[in-house]
């Protein structure tokens, strides 16, 4: 899988030197980021002489995560091509518990996570690999008179860490003033700071994102990414939750996820359905990556972490399990990153039925298609030159399939559990073997 990620890189290296200009990491816009979401008492345990209060046995206890633990999985990150990374909250608190979210200082950081030296070399080591650290700022309810404490101690830690974004946890609480305020003294300390909404309603998220808010984590599409969980099912109202994210100044920032926090595990789903849940995965995080919106991977989700209910769904990682999902997430990054109609292009379905969907990208001149097989069985459809252009051919990124026009039309199969994006291209005389691209990646 991994000499296919690099055979596939190379593809669309030389399918965009012909087609399209290719975008420069340096001048990366907030739609091109991908997001992955970590539990810091459940990644990993890089500094054992903070194992304080460590009760695995116990789900609401301390596990020994820290931001040391992180640091040193940088790498595994960076490789399965993250942009940035969310942390939850790190600030010293008033539980018992390793429950995050009631802060009793948010200048100091708990010490059952390390200290602000270690966020501080967290954050240059992330940098150094030209990805970004966002801190979830801890808030649980309505900020009230809080505000001024929250504002002086986000703007504390920008300057003493130079990190690169916060997440408000319960928006619903706080008033698009202090949105507005909060954004304001962030973005005088960082121009490119980044801050995120999190909220359980919709009822006025364009107003909080006019306020400031860069991007937003998006509920909507939540519902029909859960029935990838299994095979054969509908996405449900898919062109209308397409539709709703219009409604946003740019529905391209909004942040997809399969599962948080607040979720049972993508998992939990598949294996309740008596389903092997990497297949399923596989199309959820397809879709995840192809479609309108930052995607959001929730740690675990590259070994097919199980969990129910919060907190049995935050489960400790496991660093040596099967490498097929951080390989295909990996893959999905590289074509993501390559191909811009995935990250800024409009959206048109094609299909929806059954468990097969395919859609349409475009941007600027470039086209991609997207088919996700979610069934038991192979699927064909046709498309027609109308709908792909004259003089053009089909060209995929993923399974490596190329397809020409038989009497203007276009005959695809996609086997069961696979998802392909196929991008559009000329009509080449000459066709790519991609043996040559596999010996060119060999020697």
């Amino acid at each position: 899988m991994k000499k296919k990620i690099y055979i596939v890189a190379l593809l669309i290296l030389l399918l965009l030197f012909v087609a399209t200009p290719v975008f420069a990491a340096s001048n990366m816009s907030i739609e091109e980021e991908s997001i992955y979401y970590i539990v810091v008492d459940r990644f990993n345990n890089g500094d054992s002489t903070n194992d304080l209060d460590v009760d695995r046995t116990n789900p609401t206890s301390y596990h020994g995560g820290d931001i040391q633990g992180i640091t040193s999985r940088l790498d595994y990150l960076k490789d399965m091509g993250f942009t940035s990374i969310l942390i939850s909250p790190v600030f010293e608190n008033n539980s018992t518990t390793f429950y995050p979210y009631m802060v009793k200082d948010r200048r100091e950081i708990n010490k059952h996570f390390g200290t602000s030296e270690d966020l501080q070399t967290l954050v240059t080591e992330a940098h150094e690999r030209e990805m970004k650290i966002i801190l979830d700022l801890g808030i649980e309810s309505n900020a009230g008179s809080l505000d001024d404490e929250i504002v002086g101690a986000a703007r504390w830690w920008v300057q003493e860490t130079n990190i690169d974004g916060y997440k408000i946890n319960l928006v619903d609480g706080v008033s698009p003033q202090f949105i507005t305020s909060l954004s304001t003294a962030l973005k005088a300390e960082k121009e490119d700071f980044i801050l995120i909404g999190e909220s359980s309603s919709k009822s006025h998220l364009q107003d909080l994102e006019t306020a400031g808010l860069d991007s937003i984590l998006n509920t909507l599409p939540y519902e029909g990414i859960t029935s990838f969980s299994v095979p054969d099912q509908d996405f449900n109202d898919v062109e209308q939750v397409w539709k709703q994210d219009q409604a946003f100044k740019n529905p391209n920032s909004l942040i997809k996820f399969i599962d948080n926090t607040n979720t049972v595990r993508f998992t939990y789903f598949a294996t309740e359905a008596n389903e092997h849940p990497a297949p399923r995965i596989k199309s959820a995080l397809t879709y995840l990556y192809t479609t309108p919106g930052i995607p959001m991977v929730f740690y675990g989700t590259e070994i097919a972490l199980n969990g129910s209910e919060p907190p049995d769904n935050l489960g400790l990682m496991d660093f040596r399990t099967d490498q097929e999902l951080v390989e295909y997430i990996t893959l999905l990054s590289k074509v993501r990153a390559g191909v811009p109609a995935l990250t800024k292009g409009t959206i048109e379905l094609v299909k929806n039925e059954a468990g097969l969907l395919v859609f349409k990208r475009e941007y600027e001149g470039q086209t991609a298609f997207v088919a996700i097989n979610n069934t038991t069985k192979t699927q064909s459809f046709t498309l027609t030159t109308d709908q792909v252009g004259e003089g053009k051919e089909l060209t995929g990124l993923i399974t490596e399939d190329l397809i020409r026009p038989t009497e203007d039309e276009f005959h695809v199969v996609v086997n069961r559990d696979i998802s392909e994006v196929f991008l559009v291209r000329d009509t080449t005389k000459i066709t790519i073997h991609y043996s040559l691209l596999y010996l060119s990646y060999q020697c």
